[in-house]
């Protein structure tokens, strides 16, 4: 796993300045924990690697946005109106489960299953 392309692939999503993600390291690094913790494969190729490292910059990204989802998505000033596009942690919803279906093959997948109890 490096790191510093993990960083950069996060600042990339983000959109935040390198200053800026210091902040956030405790997050990321919480991210690459989680995501290594699904990993199925024993090894991994160079290829595998690349994909499992932009796997944990998504979702240290959509830890990221939902930490900031109160803030403001449009406002008002006058004669100016700002609008976002979209909810930023909605975006980062969806690309996180675009990017956990791409690696299905390198991540296990848990689902809830719930049966009958028989007494």
């Amino acid at each position: 796993m490096n790191t510093g392309n993990i960083v950069e692939k996060f600042e990339l999503l983000s959109g935040i300045e390198s200053d800026d993600a210091i902040k956030w390291r405790c997050v990321i690094d919480d991210a690459c924990a989680y995501v290594y913790s699904k990993i199925t494969a024993k090894e991994l190729s160079a290829s595998d690697e690349r994909r499992v490292e932009f796997l944990c910059a998504v979702y240290a990204y959509r830890l990221y946005a939902m930490c900031r989802k109160d803030e403001a998505s449009s406002f008002k000033a006058g004669d100016v109106m700002v609008t976002s596009p979209a909810n930023e942690a909605e975006k980062a919803e969806k690309l996180w489960q675009d990017q956990l279906a791409k690696c299905s093959d390198l991540v296990k997948q848990e689902r809830f299953l719930f049966g009958r109890v028989v007494i």
